[in-house]
Order: structure tokens, then sequence, then C-alpha cells
């Protein structure tokens, strides 16, 4: 924007308002579009590019002031047009706002990270440091989640979101961020290091839940089970969920998986090769349910695959409520 203002009245625009004047209404209409379309995925882009041009829009505002105040067009146009007794109090005023707008951002910067800093993210429970999040050179995401539209949209989201927080840098597929076209379900399995699953009430009914199941099978990628338990928010039991994979997973050489033996096969990879993660929504239980996730997906990474030991003793989050137990014998009534 500064660069294509020059090209404006190049003789004798430095001394008019009309470059000024073009540079603010662009910028204000840039800001709403912002404010509009929301194109950034994080909100805290969202909020820094917001800032950022509201800051610029001052600056050319502040501008036209200087440049008014400066003309000598007729006496006191400086405190008729904008308020000012001389050219000197419109630049002192302009060097205030200037100055306060950049100790506000700085102060939302500081703010951003010590809130960054002191949010609780997953560490070895062997050393206390973060995990070292390497992808295999083939892969461009450490996992990609399967679910429901119906029964599992809305946990998924935030056992991806929740994730994203406990694990700065993991990268998940999830449709809502990464869907771009329907049919290349099975390209965007196999560019996923591991195969998350969410289990729900119909998910193997799903059409393309299938076709994700068997490209995950014929790219190879380890499953990844989670299990939403509470019927009331979509879930089945085990066995409900086991009748379902047997009665519906019967697709002949399907197209992403040709050697495709039948549910027996399907029965194996999804419940029987690493027991489901049971969903729980409820604060520590949460976390619980997301550390489990975090050291399977960790547990497949290249980089902790010529590491396991330093995985043995699992993922801790700092301040995440220790054992409990009781003190004495306690009699249960049920």
């Amino acid at each position: 924007l500064a660069s294509l203002v020059l090209f404006i009245q190049t003789d004798t625009g430095s001394s008019k308002l009309l470059r000024l004047f073009v540079a603010s209404v662009v910028s204000g209409l840039y800001l709403a579009a912002l404010a509009l379309a929301r194109p950034f995925k994080r909100d805290d882009d969202l909020y820094l590019a917001c800032t950022a041009n509201l800051l610029l829009l001052c600056c050319f505002i502040s501008g036209t002031v200087i440049q008014l105040c400066e003309s000598a067009a007729y006496d006191n146009m400086c405190y008729t047009l904008v308020g000012f007794d001389s050219a000197r109090g419109a630049s002192e005023f302009v060097i205030a706002l200037t100055a306060a707008m950049l100790a506000a951002s700085l102060l939302v910067v500081v703010f951003k990270t010590v809130s960054a800093v002191r949010m609780p993210t997953i560490r070895l429970a062997s050393s206390g440091r973060p995990p070292v999040l390497e992808l295999p050179p083939e892969c461009h995401f450490h996992g990609f989640i399967s679910h429901s539209w119906g029964t599992g949209q809305d946990q998924t989201h935030t056992v991806v979101r929740r994730l994203q927080l406990l694990l700065p840098g993991v990268r998940i597929w999830l449709d809502v961020d990464n869907l771009e076209d329907v049919g290349r379900l099975e390209e965007s399995v196999a560019d996923a290091m591991s195969f998350l699953v969410f289990l729900s009430a119909g998910y193997f009914r799903s059409f393309n839940c299938r076709r994700e199941l068997y490209a995950a099978l014929g790219s190879n990628r380890p499953f990844i089970p989670i299990f939403e338990a509470d019927a009331a928010k979509g879930g089945a039991s085990l066995a409900v969920l086991q009748a379902e994979c047997r009665e519906n997973c019967v697709e002949t050489a399907p197209p992403a998986y040709p050697s495709y033996s039948g549910p027996d096969e399907m029965l194996a990879r999804v419940f029987e090769e690493a027991e489901p993660i049971v969903w729980v929504r409820v604060n520590a239980f949460q976390l619980e349910s997301l550390k489990a996730v975090a050291l399977r997906m960790l547990l497949h990474s290249p980089f902790y695959a010529s590491r396991p030991a330093e995985l043995a003793d699992g993922v801790m989050v700092p301040g995440q409520a220790g054992p409990v137990a009781f003190s004495g014998p306690v009699t249960i009534l049920v």
C-alpha cells in the first residue's frame, strides 16, 4: 500500500492530501474485509492482522491531521479544522497517540507470550521436556481423524483443538480445516502418520468413513481408536459397534485396499490391535483421554521409534491431578 500510493501525483503528492486519503480508505476497507471474511484459521492470527491494520489506519489519519495543520491556505486553519493551535501541537498529539498504540500493542504481545508460557502442555514424564513432533518424510500430518458427522463431529473438534493446545505444533487432519475435495480422502489418509478413529453410533454405516478405513488399511497406517461410550452423546457399546462393523464393512476389493479380506480384518485392526481409548469429556478425565491419544501418536513417530525408552514413563502435563487414594477401608453400597 505504501508503495502504490507513491504513484499518485508523483510530482506534488507529498504535499497533498490525496495520497493519505486513498491510503486511509483502502486500509479501512481492508480492515472491514478482514473482520467480515475472517480468512485466518487461528483467532490469534486474525486479531494480530486486524490490530496491525488498525494501527496503519491511525497512522494515515494522523498524517492527514499534520498535513492540514502545516497548510497555510488561510489563518487559523489548523484550529478551525482540527482543533489544535499549531502544527506543533498536532505533531505532539500524533507522537503521543503513536506511542500509546505501540505500548498497547507491546502489552498485548507480552500478555499473549506469558499466557502461552503458562499454558499447560504435554511433556515427557521421563525428562519434563516437550516431545519432538517429527514427521516421516512422506507425511505432512501427525494424524488423520475419521469420524461420523452425525454422532461424532462435536467430540472430534474438541479432541483436535485440545490436542493443538496441549501439543503446540501438532498437525491433525480435520475435515472442517483441511477438506478441499471429498474425492481425495484416500490421499489425505496416506498423508498422515497415524489414523485416529472416533467410534460412535453409525460410524461404520457411513460410506465415506469406510473409504477412510480402507485407505488406512491400504497405506498401513497405525490405528488409534477413540471410543465414545455415552449413548446420550452419540455413543454405543463396543459390542454394538463391533456388530455394526461386521454388518457394514463387507465391500469386496475396495479401490483403496483391493486385498481386503473381510470384516474380521477390520475388527482386528480397529478393536483388537490396540485397546480403544475411552473419550471422557469431564475436566481431568478428559485430559487423561487426550494424553493417551498423544502418547500413541508419539509412539508411532519416527523419532521415538528408535528411542522408545523416552516414552516408557508416558507423558504428563504440569499441574495435572496426581494419583489419589482412600486413607482407609471404604464400603461402597451399590
